[in-house]
């Protein structure tokens, strides 16, 4: 019995390694703009979680907005909570226009956005720099994840998805990492002159000119790497007359759904009406509170460590986050990559959910540490799994429609996430007088555990997967 179960687990192995190592080959099959479109993530997530971690702090910087813990918290979920509103609008006109227009659009509007936040501190201007930003961002989040399908081959989807999630971990690892030094570099301010304007960028603003400059990188990518259209003998095509010889009865080629450009009206029309992808914004409803985990790690982690003389420590123990998902991502997507999709998102939001509440044990850098870690462990085994299931039920040429629409719930818990942290901070964590850090972790940990909780109870009518097996099997 020993030795059956060594052999087992050599077999199991050895075809983990096997579907990793035939993921990574169809990779190469893919596209070229698959790559450029890695790259593009990298940029933007750089900037996105840079500038993201110092927005609390520059809105409450005595030199910058000087606006109150409440206040500043209030802005930040508005502008979180706007981006995800916008993600209902932005998938139909993506889908319209086109993926290399549509991305050509969002990064003007983030450019704009970020010259806004960069150069200025009057709230005329930083405020709709911020308006501007959560357009872009709203536009750019399902954009590029949509792109990610339509530049790879149906036999690489689930890999190329999974690497997606990599590189954007990638970017958020490089902003944990060069925090500091880029602070410790804008520790004076700087003073410009464009076009016979005179521009200034005092130290908290220096990660926003980053991301200025960051933005024009993306910019040449799309512009000049980035087909609007690619062959079809490139993607699905290529690999069905690799495994399907045409014949004289075989049946003629359907048109390409990219080929007929619908209004976003008519778009939204046929997305809205299909039962499935209500059944799918259920599912990621009750994933919102593990979510806000990490808007409570861009926001409220930030101005804790602060406040608690850690921050120093702020970017390191943050880069332990994507750094882990780096390594453990393509490693959980091998393992789990043919387990039900549910059962495997449910362990992970669990985990995920509980790392929290190791914050409340102390404000000592083990505790962080080991918060970080046991939080990145459960994104890994959970997260990518929700991309590649969200594109696996979208449509051809809906795409976009769906990667944006997936994200609507959010909106409703970042309209009360900002303000939560700004309440948070003012009453067990303020800059100045009494703390109780602990409790509050505790009440963040505790609130993101309803979400596991309750799919386990729905999980009769949320587990689509499920019930299409044990129809298959007849219960067996």
């Amino acid at each position: 019995m020993e030795a059956t179960g060594m052999i087992q687990d050599r077999n199991f192995v050895a075809r983990i390694a096997l579907d990793y190592w035939e993921g990574l080959k169809g990779l190469t099959t893919c596209p070229r703009e698959i790559w450029f479109v890695y790259l593009v993530k990298i940029l933007e997530s750089l900037c996105y979680f840079s500038s993201t971690m110092m927005l609390m702090h520059f809105l409450t910087y005595e030199d910058g907005m000087n606006l109150s813990d409440v206040t500043a918290g209030t802005i930040t979920g508005l502008y979180s909570a706007s981006m995800s509103f916008f993600m209902l609008f932005s998938g139909f006109i993506a889908d319209s226009l086109g993926i290399k227009k549509a991305l050509i659009g969002g990064l003007v509007a983030a450019l704009f956005g970020r010259i806004a936040i960069t150069f200025f501190t009057n709230p005329f201007i930083v405020f709709p720099g911020l308006f501007m930003l959560s357009v872009a961002f709203a536009g750019l989040i399902p954009l590029l994840a949509a792109s990610v399908k339509i530049y790879s081959t149906p036999k690489a989807q689930r890999y190329a998805f999974s690497w997606y999630y990599v590189v954007m971990n990638i970017g958020s690892l490089l902003a944990g990492l060069t925090l500091k030094p880029i602070r410790d570099f804008g520790t004076e301010t700087m003073h410009f002159q464009v076009a016979g304007i005179n521009l200034t960028v005092i130290p908290i603003q220096i990660v926003f000119l980053v991301s200025v400059l960051t933005t024009l990188v993306s910019f040449v990518i799309v512009i000049f790497f980035i087909r609007a259209r690619v062959p079809e003998l490139e993607t699905e095509e290529a690999e069905v007359s690799e495994a399907k010889p045409k014949t004289a009865t075989q049946e003629p080629p359907q048109p390409s759904p990219y080929g007929e450009r619908k209004s976003p009206w008519q778009i939204m029309k046929e997305v809205v009406i299909e039962k499935r992808f209500w059944i799918f914004i259920s599912f990621i409803f009750l994933l919102v509170l593990v979510k806000m985990i990490f808007q409570y790690n861009h926001f409220l982690y930030p101005l804790y460590m602060e406040r608690i003389n850690l921050g120093d420590w702020i970017g390191p123990l943050y880069s332990i986050n994507p750094a882990i998902i780096i390594l453990l991502v393509p490693v959980m997507t091998a393992i789990t990559g043919r387990m039900n999709a549910f059962n495997v998102i449910v362990l992970g939001s669990f985990l995920s959910a509980g790392s929290v509440l190791i914050m409340g044990l102390g404000e000592g850098i083990v505790f962080i540490a080991t918060y970080q870690v046991a939080l990145s462990i459960g994104e890994a085994i959970w997260s990518p799994r929700l991309y590649d299931y969200t594109a696996t039920i979208a449509p051809k040429g809906k795409e976009a429609s769906y990667m944006a629409f997936s994200k609507m719930p959010m909106f409703f818990a970042k309209v009360a996430a900002g303000p939560a942290t700004g309440l948070l901070l003012f009453h067990l964590c303020p800059e100045e007088g009494a703390r109780n850090t602990q409790l509050m972790w505790v009440i963040v940990g505790l609130s993101t555990l309803v979400s596991p909780i309750t799919l386990v109870l729905g999980k009769k009518w949320l587990d689509v997967e499920g019930r299409k097996r044990q129809a298959v099997t007849g219960g067996r």
